[in-house]
């Protein structure tokens, strides 16, 4: 399950920003900006998807066949994105993707979170495979297709046709996947535990966690950046990333003996800021130089800044909330993170990228990486003091046992 979701959308989206920067410019598809306005297309999928899904899984519909419904979807979205002639019918494709995107997201987690029974150990476990995934589609698109292509297929709208089909896989996968019926019908014991938006220290953190999504966004021009720099097969570099965050999901389990939550969370958000501050030293030469060391340690820190702010936030919003409003939750931290902070991200990379990399009427772009990239390292100092010194934890101690699981009614494979 986690493998194929992450699939479907790495290998399409970590070179969808080459096409745009390709095709950007007078006379071409895109408008200056567009590289950092587009990323706003995630965004605002998850300002409502999310947790109206949730509040669907938690209530009405069985979590696999919602998951299906969802990736078939984003087959069709990606079906018109493929054959968008305009920027703005290319954006409308991009945002009916993420509609339905962004919500598979959050409940292929509330799955997985459900039917585990030692989540702290098994969960993050269960979640490499999504990095397993988003390593395979990088190593796929900058080295298979490069070999079988006989040349980059990173500007092209090749990886937009190859998602298509990972997505129908995909939905016809998650019809083997084990029943998890809505967790209220379930168990008729179960009722509702208060409401989340009583919740301070859910509320909290559903707002720390928006704050660290700001940065984030920025770190979709570090294709861009690669290229523009002279790095060779930037999509495969950027997987790099992966191996790191492979390595730290590996070890979370460990981790979590001796460390919390806090603890690790606030260290991803530090991540952050430490990773673009080695990207505006890198700045100043190129992959022949001793710059490439600054960079490519900069990708190495992926590992940490991703899983310790967004997979610990998920888990953290498992503790602090009641079993009858994890599906909702899960939603809202979605909306929190993927919605309204990287919508916040996007729009200030946009702004940046007009300002600063390529200006409208300026030839040749200046690309003036160094102020890009230490924009978000003050934003990522100021939330990790924000964190660390007003939230303290408070968990739920609501029931845990995982639901029973029940035969599929396909045939496993």
């Amino acid at each position: 399950m986690m493998f194929l979701q992450y699939w479907a959308l790495g290998i399409w989206y970590v070179t969808v920003w080459n096409f745009i920067a390709t095709n950007t410019g007078d006379g071409k598809l895109f408008s200056p900006g567009f590289v950092g306005y587009s990323a706003s297309a995630s965004a605002i999928g998850s300002l409502v998807a999310p947790t109206l899904c949730g509040w669907l899984a938690d209530r009405f519909i069985s979590a696999k066949y919602l998951v299906a419904m969802l990736h078939v979807g984003a087959a069709l979205a990606l079906g018109g994105m493929f054959l968008a002639n305009s920027q703005t019918a290319f954006f409308i494709g991009m945002i009916a993707y993420f509609q339905v995107y962004s919500p598979s997201v959050s409940i292929t987690n509330t799955i997985a979170l459900r039917l585990l029974g030692n989540k702290d150990r098994e969960f993050p476990v269960v979640r490499l495979f999504g990095t397993v995934a988003w390593m395979g589609a990088g190593v796929f698109i900058g080295v298979v297709c490069r070999w079988y292509y006989a040349g980059s297929i990173e500007a092209t709208r090749l990886p937009i046709l190859m998602a298509l089909g990972s997505h129908v896989v995909m939905s016809l996968w998650s019809l083997t996947l084990p029943h998890t019926p809505p967790a209220r019908n379930d168990a008729s014991e179960l009722r509702p535990k208060g409401n989340l938006h009583r919740n301070r220290a859910f509320m909290l953190f559903l707002l720390v966690s928006l704050l660290a999504a700001i940065p984030s966004q920025a770190y979709n021009f570090a294709i861009v950046f690669l290229n523009q720099k002279g790095y060779h097969g930037a999509a495969a570099m950027l997987t790099l990333g992966q191996l790191t965050e492979a390595a730290c999901l590996f070890l979370m389990p460990f981790l979590l003996i001796r460390w919390r939550l806090k603890a690790l969370f606030l260290i991803g958000v530090l991540g952050w800021a430490v990773r673009y501050t080695l990207l505006a030293i890198g700045s100043y030469g190129g992959p022949d130089t001793w710059a490439a060391y600054p960079v490519t340690l900069a990708i190495l820190l992926h590992g940490p800044s991703y899983v310790f702010v967004y997979l610990a936030g998920q888990m953290y919003v498992d503790r602090l909330v009641h079993p009858t409003n994890r599906g909702a939750a899960q939603g809202l931290h979605a909306l929190a993170t993927g919605g309204v902070g990287h919508l916040l991200g996007a729009g200030l990379s946009g702004q940046l990228q007009a300002t600063l990399l390529t200006p409208p009427g300026v030839s040749p772009p200046p690309f003036n990486w160094v102020p890009f990239w230490l924009i978000p390292v003050g934003i990522g100092l100021s939330v990790a003091i924000l964190f660390a010194f007003t939230f303290f934890e408070r968990p739920h101690h609501g029931p845990i046992e995982p639901l029973p699981v029940e035969p599929s009614p396909l045939a496993e494979p």
